[in-house]
């Protein structure tokens, strides 16, 4: 039966999703869902100002979603990016998600769009995990 959880550490949701969905796939191994992860800090009901906070508040969202489900990073099998206005030649979140990512390279998929949920958010990611019991 697939569990729902929203870290208390991240900004409460929207009430019509949560923010993670862990889904046993054997006895041993959970498939970790994380959708909508966006610049938005836990205590503020607004996006931040710039495009690269919203990325730098989006991914660390994104670690915090991955830890309550018992992930890290390394554990990620599949990303996908969403940004407004998507210029290819613009590298500027490249960075903080390398920094996030480590060494790690799943498949990742990026996508450019013309608006997000609220005018002024910027990025979103979304990524699945697996994590496997000991």
């Amino acid at each position: 039966m697939p569990q729902l959880i929203n870290p208390p550490d991240v900004r409460p949701p929207h009430p019509i999703y949560s923010h993670v969905q862990l889904t046993p796939i054997s006895p041993t191994s959970t498939l970790v869902t994380i959708a909508g992860q966006i610049g938005v800090p836990p205590d503020s009901a607004t996006a931040a100002s710039t495009f690269a906070e919203q990325v730098e508040i989006a991914l660390d969202n994104l670690r915090k979603c991955l830890a309550v489900a018992g992930a890290t990073p390394a554990d990620i099998i599949k990303v996908t990016q969403y940004i407004v206005n998507l210029d290819p030649k613009d590298k500027s979140r490249l960075g903080a998600y390398t920094k996030f990512i480590g060494d790690h390279r799943p498949p990742s998929t990026l996508v450019g769009v013309a608006a997000l949920a609220w005018p002024e958010l910027l990025y979103e990611i979304e990524a699945m995990a697996i994590i496997h019991q000991k």
